[in-house]
């Protein structure tokens, strides 16, 4: 059986000494604050950005300088053997694998009628196509070492419920979810679990600069009273790692919005 080839047992503390992680798109916010949270648990970490090298070298220097060890990696996750060789960079720098972090992704805005093909393709392709096989390298890796290992891929609410003018995008984290449940059911005899974060309105530049009053808006449609910061998902983040027989799910972080899904008023229309 594939199980009795294991040679080691999944963590079951807080402390991830010894391990050695990917977090897409970990230059900036959330997928920084995944990579800095992950580190500071004792994991080294590939900190894995497409053209931000100044930001991926910040969030690296942010980790060194508390002791621990990351390396940035510029990857176009879109693209199959770019995952592929973004994962032999990890075990060359740290001699395994045993997360990988499927965070790296676009959000497209566009009304459907006007939905055009590049734009389609452009949002699939990284977010979707690149989850996918960005997790396919992983768990070939982690089965190769004969170890127990996770993927959590982050999806989104707009994956759980439909909001106006995000149809492609919702798609695409919808597919994250259940991608998340196949996979689950596949790579269960080699001791990997695979999950997802359903990531609800976070604080972010991108978000506030659309909307300075953010963090009111949505404090006040969530029972959480506020948006999430990058932190709260990088602790949803460090439950799934360490959580060996949680898998095939879906971890909503969202302060509530899915019990009843309001939106503030959208002006995409216009």
């Amino acid at each position: 059986m594939a199980n009795d080839r294991r040679t080691e047992e999944a963590p079951t503390t807080s402390d991830l000494t010894g391990r050695v992680a990917i977090v897409t798109g970990a230059s900036r916010e959330i997928g920084a604050a995944m990579a800095t949270g992950l580190a500071r648990r004792g994991a080294a970490v590939l900190v894995a950005h497409h053209d931000e090298p100044a930001l991926a070298d910040a969030t690296v220097a942010a980790i060194v300088r508390t002791g621990g060890r990351a390396l940035a990696h510029d990857c176009d996750c879109s693209r199959v053997d770019a995952n592929a060789a973004m994962v032999a960079r990890a075990v060359e720098a740290f001699g395994r694998l045993d997360l990988f972090v499927a965070n790296a992704g676009l959000t497209s805005w566009g009304a459907f009628l006007d939905y055009t093909e590049e734009a389609w393709d452009t949002v699939a392709d990284l977010n979707l196509k690149g989850s996918f096989f960005g997790a396919q390298a992983a768990a070939r890796q982690m089965i190769a070492q004969r170890t127990p290992g996770a993927i959590v891929f982050s999806s989104s609410i707009a994956g759980v419920q439909a909001i106006p003018f995000l149809a492609a995008y919702g798609v695409t984290k919808a597919g994250l979810r259940h991608m998340a449940r196949c996979l689950a059911v596949e790579l269960g005899a080699h001791r990997i679990t695979v999950n997802a974060i359903g990531i609800g309105p976070t604080l972010n530049a991108r978000n506030l600069a659309d909307d300075p009053d953010y963090d009111a808006h949505w404090g006040a449609l969530l029972p959480a009273g506020r948006a999430a910061r990058p932190d709260d998902i990088a602790d949803a983040l460090l439950y799934l790692a360490q959580s060996p027989y949680v898998t095939g799910e879906t971890l909503m972080v969202d302060g509530g919005w899915t019990i009843r899904s309001p939106t503030p008023p959208l002006d995409f229309a216009t």
